[in-house]
C-alpha cells in the first residue's frame, strides 16, 4: 500500500508545485471579472462573470491563447443562446434539455473544436437551470464578456511558458537521439544484433518526447506573438522550432538506420576494422548532439550561438567521411548501411543551422570512390570467372 502511496502524493505534490502560478492567476482573474461587473457595471451578483473567467483559464494541455479565444467567445454565445432560448421557451426541465440540446448543435455548426461546444453547453445549462443568478439578459451577457475579455488580457499579458521549457525540449529531443546513436555504436563494437534492436525499440518509443517537444514550443510561440513582454524571444523560439523539426526528421531516419543495422551485423556487411571505425564515427556522433542539446540550453545567447556554430563545423567535418570505402564496406549490404546514415546526418547539420544546401555540400562525393561496379561489388570474382569458362561453349560451338 505504501508503495503506492508514496509515488501518488509525490506526483500531486509536483503537479500543484507546477501549477502555483496559473492557479493564483485563474483566481485573480475570477474575483477581478466578478467585482468588475458588479461595482464598475453595477450588475448583482455577477457569477457568469467569474465562471467564465474560470473556465477560458483552466487546466488543459491545450494552447492557452487559442483556448482561451474559444471558450471566452464560447461562454459568451452560450449565455446569449441561454438566455434567448430560455426567454422564448420559458423554463423548466423539459424545456432546459431543449436548450442545452439546441446550443450544443449550434456550437457544432459554428466550431470543430471540443473545448469550445463544452463551454457553450455548460454556459447554456447554467442559464437555463439557473434562473436566479441570470439576472437580466443583457447583465448576465456582459458578465460572461467581462469574464473572458480578462481571461483573455491576462493570457496575453502573464508569460505561460518560460525559455527553459523550450531549451529543455530540444535538449531531451537531443538525448534521445544521441541514446540512439550509442545504442548502435555499441550495437556494432559488440556485433550483437540484439542491441540495434534495442535501439531501434527506443528510437520507436520516443514519440512522446517529439510531441511534448512540439507542444511546448508551439505554446512558446503563441507568446512570443501575443504576448509583448515575450516579442524579443520571437527569434530563438522560431529557430528552435525549425530545430525540432529536423531532430524530429533525424530521430525518424535513426530509426530506419537501425532497423538496417540488425540486418547488417547479422549478415556480416562491414568486416571487424570497419565495424569498429563506424562504431567510432557512431559515438563521436553521438557527443556532438549531445554537446548540441547542451548548447541550446545555454542562457547567454553569445555563448549558445558560438556553441553551436561550433557544433555544427565538427558535423560538418565528420560528414566528410561519411563514404563507404573509408569504413572498408565492400559488399552491397555494408554499402547501404553507410548510405543509409548520410540523410541522418544530413537531418543533424541542418538541426544545428546548416541550409539544406551546406549539409549536402559537406558530404562526400560518392562518384569520386572508384567505379560503380567496384562499389557495388558486381565484379565476378576468380571462381565465378573460371566455372563460367569451364561451361562456356567453345568458339565453333552453336
Amino acid at each position: 500500500m505504501a508503495n503506492r502511496l508514496l509515488p501518488y502524493l509525490r506526483a500531486g505534490y509536483h503537479r500543484c508545485k507546477a501549477s502555483i502560478s496559473q492557479s493564483f492567476v485563474m483566481a485573480l482573474c475570477a474575483v477581478t471579472a466578478y467585482l468588475f461587473a458588479e461595482h464598475v457595471l453595477g450588475h448583482a451578483s455577477p457569477v457568469f462573470a467569474a465562471v467564465a473567467a474560470l473556465l477560458t483559464l483552466q487546466f488543459s494541455g491545450d494552447w492557452r491563447t487559442r483556448r482561451a479565444l474559444e471558450v471566452a467567445i464560447g461562454c459568451m454565445l452560450g449565455v446569449t443562446a441561454g438566455v434567448v432560448l430560455t426567454h422564448i421557451l420559458g423554463n423548466g426541465p423539459a424545456q432546459a434539455i431543449l436548450i442545452v440540446f439546441v446550443a450544443t448543435l449550434m456550437a457544432r455548426f459554428l466550431n470543430k473544436g471540443a473545448v469550445f461546444a463544452t463551454q457553450m453547453a455548460i454556459q447554456a445549462a447554467l442559464v437555463a437551470m439557473i434562473p436566479s443568478a441570470q439576472g437580466s439578459s443583457l447583465h448576465t451577457i456582459l458578465d460572461a464578456s467581462v469574464g473572458g475579455a480578462i481571461a483573455w488580457i491576462a493570457t496575453a499579458v502573464v508569460p505561460t511558458v518560460r525559455l527553459k521549457r523550450p531549451r529543455e525540449a530540444i535538449r531531451k529531443l537531443t538525448h534521445e537521439i544521441s541514446a540512439v546513436l550509442l545504442g548502435t555504436s555499441e550495437a556494432l563494437e559488440a556485433n550483437d544484433s540484439t542491441l540495434a534492436w534495442h535501439a531501434l525499440i527506443r528510437a520507436r518509443n520516443s514519440q512522446s518526447v517529439i510531441v511534448e517537444a512540439k507542444e511546448v514550443l508551439g505554446k512558446a510561440r503563441e507568446g512570443t506573438i501575443i504576448s509583448p513582454f515575450q516579442w524579443r524571444h520571437r527569434e530563438h523560439i522560431r529557430r528552435s522550432l525549425l530545430t525540432a523539426e529536423k531532430l524530429d526528421l533525424a530521430l525518424r531516419n535513426s530509426r530506419v538506420f537501425s532497423r538496417r543495422l540488425t540486418h547488417s551485423i547479422n549478415s556480416l556487411a562491414l568486416p571487424e576494422e570497419g565495424a569498429l571505425q563506424f562504431s567510432r564515427f557512431l559515438k563521436h556522433t553521438a557527443q556532438l548532439v549531445a554537446g548540441l542539446g547542451e548548447n541550446y540550453c545555454e542562457r547567454d545567447p553569445k555563448r549558445r550561438e558560438s556553441g553551436i556554430r561550433q557544433t555544427l563545423s565538427q558535423l560538418m567535418h565528420l560528414a566528410a567521411e561519411l563514404a563507404p570505402d573509408r569504413f572498408h564496406a565492400a559488399t552491397v549490404e555494408g554499402q547501404a548501411l553507410i548510405l543509409t546514415f548520410r540523410p541522418f546526418m544530413v537531418d543533424l547539420m541542418e538541426a544545428a543551422g546548416a541550409t539544406h544546401t551546406e549539409a549536402l555540400a559537406a558530404l562526400p562525393n560518392l562518384a569520386s570512390f572508384g567505379s560503380p561496379a567496384e562499389d557495388l561489388d558486381l565484379q565476378p570474382s576468380a571462381a565465378q570467372r573460371s566455372a563460367a569458362a569451364s561451361t562456356a561453349p567453345g568458339r565453333n560451338g552453336p
